[in-house]
């Protein structure tokens, strides 16, 4: 389904405007490839005979039909793109919505970490990764050695998908973190409520 798709364009280009394009030219075409034949084989009278001139003419009877094709294809290929788009542009500013009405101190904690992990999968998943909009948030993102920690660890094929990553955003992410927040956290609040039990 993703040759047909014409899902390997994305593996050059990012989501978007040109990707969109080269899918639907690659969609009516093999759409084009397969009725043209079934058509003409159906024409009354017809023979199976390859005829270079009568090739020109179906060709330009069905210039119509193409348009039709193409205009399908690039609207829905389109709008999967600005759905994703969206979605992706949404999670990005509800991170940083809540991070900004947070209380000062709350974040970074595993959960921050954890979202801003799935939001550099996500941008990977959907092909938007490049998108000059994503790539410089994620640029930025894997410089933080608990964000890389965690999508190594919680992403399938961890460490494959960052090194794929670094060669298509042309960067290098730092070392992954040794310690999880979730650990640190606990062991504060434990010595908080031993504090608390045991006052000096």
């Amino acid at each position: 389904m993703s040759i047909l798709s014409g899902e390997f364009f994305l593996r050059r280009n990012p989501n978007g405007g040109t990707a969109v394009l080269f899918r639907s030219l690659w969609v009516t075409t093999l759409i084009s490839a397969l009725v043209l034949p079934i058509k003409s084989y159906c024409v009354a009278g017809s023979e199976l005979v390859f005829s270079a001139a009568q090739l020109k003419v179906e060709i330009g009877q069905m210039i119509p039909w193409f348009g039709a094709v193409f205009a399908g294809a690039y609207a829905a290929f389109y709008t999967r793109f600005a759905a994703q788009w969206g979605y992706l542009a949404t999670l990005y500013n509800q991170i940083m919505a809540t991070i900004a009405a947070a209380p000062s101190g709350h974040f970074p904690n595993e959960a921050s970490i954890a979202w801003h992990a799935a939001f550099i999968e996500d941008a990977q998943d959907l092909h938007l990764a490049r998108k000059s909009m994503f790539s410089s948030v994620i640029r930025e993102l894997l410089q933080d050695p608990h964000v890389v920690r965690v999508f190594r660890a919680s992403t399938h094929d961890g460490a494959k998908r960052l090194h794929d990553l670094e060669r298509q955003l042309n960067c290098t992410a730092v070392q992954p973190s040794d310690f999880d927040f979730r650990t640190t956290q606990s062991v504060r609040r434990a010595v908080e409520s031993v504090a608390t039990l045991h006052p000096e």
